[in-house]
């Protein structure tokens, strides 16, 4: 951050991109954990290799880890290396968000093994039972991922949630160390250090499997940090390094490395799955500088434009609900509707995949509306998105922004520029006289604060 000047900005729109990219993730998480209901028929089927195609859901977790740091570290950059309100504020905001929607899935599952789902029916939900005093106790305390014994139960895809937390409470020693040592240090170290800690990992009693710990996803943490730097941060190095890397090839060749890693041997080298998860971070970090809007974005703009695209970004708005609940809910349908049927391996795959995934996303997005939507924005203050304004005011100020002239550049002003109240002031003026400047100087904050608070709360990593 040393000598950094100015920094790019763009308002929550022009990051509707990252919201598709987290959809995509979070829905094939979910057709990943579909297909392991058939997974021994479909592996010797005529189609084995087509469905095989979600078989790595365990990538699908490295790039919600890399997205957590990037969408936490641009509201920083933003904030001229600073995070708001300070480190205690950033806890207090973190757990408003993540908590209660955990809690309440924790509590929705629980009820639903209790009526419906509590007997063991040979799919990967019997990692989920029984339901263990152990197990409980450690999901209330958001522990479960330490212990090989309670990491699975009541709901097998909350293990991740629990190692999340715990990278937040390093967020803000991470910030100090960008900003005293330099961004590529700070990445550099915490990357080395967490994966030289999975040696002594290895000899206690912690989880060390890819349900359990993973100390390594504190590197891959700090490469979506990185990513936000080299997208955002107008620090020189970061800026040369933005320029002059081709960031697309370099994305083509990590995710092809991972690939082909996931096979365990290269060339006769064997490999664990946590050097598989370092080249799905690095692809994910040079897939996010890439369609980063700026200096690259004109060759990228069209696979940016795909992931903005606005039933996909509007999924990924509650793609963390989605990431919670799915697993139950898979198991109720499957025991419930899709066995009875006694089809063949592959029509239960088709029929679980298009109607089951669409219930899925149906009934998640009820419970986003109950127990997730309640509790983005400030803690205590309203969601994001709702401004307090009244009605009219909200009116009037989008008419006069949608009419001030593009020769201008008052409304990428109004939308983009933190603080620059004179410049806002400015344009407004020109182009609409001293009665529209004092609406659209207070638009102009409001939005200003309002796209710092969606940036910071709505991006959560999901397994």
């Amino acid at each position: 951050m040393k000598g950094r000047k100015d920094l790019k900005v763009a308002d929550s729109r022009r990051l509707a991109h990252v919201d598709g990219l987290r959809a995509l993730a979070a829905v094939y998480v979910v057709l990943h954990h579909i297909q392991l209901y058939m997974n021994r028929e479909l592996m010797v089927g005529r189609w084995k290799h087509e469905t095989n195609l979600f078989g790595f859901g365990h990538f699908s977790v490295d790039v919600f880890i890399v997205l957590s740091g990037f969408c936490l570290m641009v509201p920083v950059l933003r904030n001229h290396g600073r995070i708001s309100g300070g480190a205690l504020t950033f806890f207090r905001k973190r757990a408003w968000r993540i908590l209660p929607p955990y809690f309440a899935v924790v509590a929705v599952s629980l009820l639903l093994i209790w009526l419906l789902i509590g007997t063991p029916t040979g799919s990967q939900w019997n990692n989920s039972l029984p339901v263990t005093t152990a197990g409980f106790l450690a999901h209330l305390f958001l522990v479960q991922d330490l212990f090989a014994a309670t990491s699975r139960k009541i709901n097998y895809c909350l293990w991740s949630i629990s190692v999340e937390w715990r990278i937040y409470f390093l967020f803000p020693f991470l910030v100090y160390c960008w900003n005293r040592f330099g961004a590529l240090r700070t990445v550099v170290a915490s990357t080395v250090i967490s994966f030289l800690l999975l040696i002594p990992l290895g000899y206690t009693f912690f989880d060390a499997s890819s349900g359990g710990v993973c100390l390594h996803y504190y590197g891959l943490f700090s490469f979506g940090m990185l990513a936000a730097g080299f997208g955002y941060s107008e620090e020189p190095s970061l800026v040369r390094w933005r320029r002059t890397l081709p960031w697309a090839l370099l994305f083509v060749v990590m995710a092809g490395l991972a690939l082909d890693f996931n096979k365990g041997y290269v060339h006769g080298l064997r490999l664990t799955w946590q050097i598989q998860d370092l080249f799905v971070g690095l692809a994910t970090l040079c897939l996010l500088v890439a369609i980063t809007p700026g200096e690259q974005s004109d060759r990228w703009h069209r696979i940016r434009n795909a992931l903005a695209w606005a039933p996909l970004a509007f999924v990924g708005t509650f793609s963390y609900s989605l990431y919670l609940l799915h697993a139950p809910l898979l198991e109720i349908i499957w025991v419930y509707f899709v066995r009875p049927l006694h089809l063949t391996a592959l029509n239960s795959f088709a029929l679980f995949s298009s109607v089951g995934l669409a219930a899925v996303v149906g009934v998640v997005y009820a419970f986003f509306l109950l127990f997730e939507r309640p509790f983005i924005g400030r803690p205590g203050g309203q969601p994001a998105g709702i401004q307090p304004m009244e009605e009219g005011a909200k009116t009037l100020s989008a008419q006069l922004l949608e009419s001030l002239p593009d020769r201008l550049g008052a409304r990428t002003l109004c939308a983009s520029v933190p603080g620059g109240a004179l410049r806002k002031r400015d344009a407004a003026s020109r182009a609409q006289g001293r009665g529209a400047k004092t609406e659209l100087g207070r638009a102009g904050r409001r939005g200003a604060g309002r796209d710092v608070r969606d940036e910071t709360d709505p991006y959560v990593s999901i397994r």
